[in-house]
């Protein structure tokens, strides 16, 4: 009987333990591909976005994924050519990043890669996203409001100084796209080298 109890106690701790870390080599790893589709064409999207989907991480790192996919998802519309397989591909990618900013709980501010909160990471790639989408998407003000989120939220002071840096200067241009130069350059300011 004590051994089935020690066995049941350790089959319980681990199921309801939270899931081991995202590996930061992993993480790097799925960065680099991702910036690579950004930067790149067709083909590395399309490999990029295959990466992603065969990509297995624990739950709440899964989550970050889900951002990156629908990203990969929106910008895939830029190399496809007619205008219903561009909106198929802004429609599959803003449905998985709304997705994935629905299941930020608590766990995504608490749990961290590479310094910086799964919440903030999450975030700052959404908003890049809808910031690139063009303005009969109606998506600048998701940008904006993901933007004033991430500069309000306590985790944003412990994040680490690239992820800042991002997010300032989203802001800025932001600031300066609405018109606001004082903003912008208040933002641009805040810009740190990393040095």
């Amino acid at each position: 009987m004590k051994a089935f109890l020690l066995f049941s106690s350790l089959l319980i701790a681990n199921i309801i333990t939270p899931a081991q870390a995202m590996d930061e080599a992993q993480y790097n790893e799925a960065d680099a591909r991702y910036l690579a589709a950004v930067n790149g064409n067709k083909n590395s999207v399309q490999k990029a976005i295959r990466y992603f989907d065969k990509l297995t991480v624990p739950t709440p790192y899964n989550t970050l994924i889900k951002s990156y996919r629908g990203s990969l998802e929106s910008i895939m519309a830029t190399h496809v050519y007619m205008p219903w397989n561009k909106m198929k591909h802004v429609e599959l990618g803003s449905e998985q990043m709304d997705e994935a900013l629905d299941e930020l709980t608590e766990i995504h501010d608490t749990t961290k890669l590479n310094g910086t909160s799964l919440s903030l990471l999450i975030r700052l790639n959404i908003a890049h996203s809808y910031f690139q989408f063009p303005s009969f998407l109606n998506r600048y003000q998701d940008a904006k409001d993901l933007i004033s989120d991430m500069l309000e939220t306590p985790q944003f002071s412990s994040a680490n100084i690239e992820v800042k840096n991002n997010v300032y200067e989203l802001a800025a241009t932001t600031a300066g796209k609405d018109g606001d130069k004082q903003k912008q350059t208040d933002f641009l300011s805040k810009i740190q080298s990393d040095d």
